[in-house]
């Protein structure tokens, strides 16, 4: 089987810097174009399936990926983005002054944080385990999966083997594209954090 990860297109909490969560956002005009740039660049592969977090702004950029292959898009709940409860539609600063212990375990020990209102990332990470054995018992070919930026950067980690906290050191830019294939080894990473179809329709995250 082989896994194409995108990160969905931009959004105007990506360019306020907010975090995102379960918050329902649609892509902003960059986002669509950094979307249909991922299309055209993955136009001639061929796909057995698509699937998307049931978040919009995923599902709008897995809809235009599809779109040239006259595919239809499945939501999966497996991989929706995590609930960050009262940290949704907040910045970093706001975030760290209201709940310092809670960002400290955040930054320091992630394996440990509990989202106030919101995820474990423990809980996070199991089911993205479970959802990554689910799709490869239901396919044999190339599937697309589009998620969001913690999600994809923890799909990454379990690919490698790293460790919850080793997502620090893993970056996904809104509408980065990775490969990933599972054989009987297991799990390989074959490209990682792929911007080089978004050339001029970057994403201030992509900038620092």
């Amino acid at each position: 089987m082989q896994l194409v990860l995108i990160r969905h297109g931009e959004t105007k909490y990506n360019r306020a810097d907010l975090f995102r969560g379960r918050t329902d956002l649609d892509l902003n005009d960059r986002g669509l174009m950094q979307a249909r740039a991922a299309s055209q660049y993955l136009s001639g592969l061929d796909f057995e399936a698509f699937y998307a977090s049931p978040m919009k702004r995923a599902v709008q950029t897995a809809v235009e990926i599809a779109a040239p292959h006259h595919g239809g898009v499945n939501p999966i709940d497996y991989f929706i983005d995590v609930d960050y409860g009262e940290w949704s539609g907040k910045g970093v600063d706001e975030v760290s002054t209201t709940w310092p212990e809670e960002f400290r375990l955040w930054t320091d020990d992630p394996q440990e944080a509990v989202f106030p209102g919101g995820e474990a990332v423990k809980a996070v990470w199991k089911r993205l385990q479970e959802g990554l054995d689910f799709l490869y018992d239901q396919h044999n070919g190339r599937i697309l999966l589009v998620g969001h930026r913690l999600i994809n950067r923890l799909i990454l980690c379990i690919i490698l083997g790293l460790p919850i906290s080793g997502f620090w050191r893993v970056d996904q830019s809104n509408g980065a594209i990775n490969i990933i294939t599972r054989g009987e080894r297991g799990w390989m990473l074959v490209r990682m954090n792929d911007i080089s179809h978004l050339e001029g329709i970057t994403s201030i995250d992509q900038q620092t």
